[in-house]
Parts: C-alpha cells; structure tokens; sequence
C-alpha cells in the first residue's frame, strides 16, 4: 500500500479533537528506502524518525545523535525509529490490532497512535496511567486530554 493511502486511514482514525491538528508524515530519498518520517501537532515536530539516525543510532556509526540539542523539544529520541519503523507501526495499528492491543503494544508510535484513536472515549481516557506510557504517547494523550477540555468548555 501507499504511503499516501496508509496516512488516510491512520488519520481517519484520529479523535475528532485531533483531526487536522496530529498529523504524521513520510518522505525517502531517491530510489533508496532512506528518509525519514515525522509526526507534528499544529505544525510543530514532536517526533522525527530518521532511517540514518536509527541506523547510527544502533552502533553502525560512530556519534550520538540523540544528545543534539536540537531535537530536544521531540518526545522521541531522534533515532528511536527509522522511517521503515513508522509505516510497519501504522500498517499494525489500521490493519493487524485492536484498540486494546494497539494500547497495550511497546512499540512507542503504535502507542502514540493509539492514544490518538477515536475510538477511545472521555472515561478510558482519564483512567490511563501516563506514566506507563512511552514519552511520545504520553504527550498525546495530555495534549488530547486538554484538547478534549477545551471542546467541553465551549460547549458548556
């Protein structure tokens, strides 16, 4: 399946409060499978997940990437995963786990991904242990938290 087509479905997923604000994207380089994938909230990068900086990452260059001062503001470490990483974890999510499993996964964007899900309502939401949760996960869910409190107050 297509990038473009997988997104589809991985946003329509989304909360409503979420839709159009959480977006995650993906780009290669040429006629490799290197380049990156990256997930923002109202345009800004919370995650980025490079296929070279995994690759280094993982001991196959020196250097450490992850200490950069300039992804300090992301709720992964650069390098965490690569951009195969992202696609596989989106595949999973719409196509091979339930909610619960999806919650349940290790594998931090498939949580991340699920905190997003729509299909979780108001109650579960307040009864999930962040702390439990990845870094990346547990910031979608504060900000969806938060994103839900607002909707309510305006309604209200």
């Amino acid at each position: 399946m297509r990038w473009s087509g997988l997104r589809s479905l991985v946003l329509e997923r989304f909360a409503p409060e979420l839709r159009g604000r959480l977006d995650i994207h993906s780009t290669r380089y040429g006629n490799c499978s290197c380049g990156h994938a990256w997930m923002t909230f109202d345009g800004e990068v919370i995650a980025n997940f490079c296929t070279r900086a995994n690759y280094i990452a993982d001991g196959h260059e020196t250097g450490s990437p992850r200490r950069n001062p300039m992804y300090r503001h992301q709720f992964a470490d650069f390098g965490e995963l690569s951009r195969q990483d992202a696609y596989h974890a989106c595949w999973d999510f719409v196509h091979a786990l339930s909610i619960e499993q999806a919650m349940q996964d290790e594998d931090p964007l498939i949580q991340s991904l699920a905190m997003a899900d729509g299909r979780i309502g108001k109650r579960r939401l307040a009864q999930i242990d962040a702390s439990k949760l990845h870094r990346l996960a547990a910031h979608i869910l504060d900000t969806r938290r938060k994103a839900q409190g607002r909707v309510q107050h305006a309604v209200a």
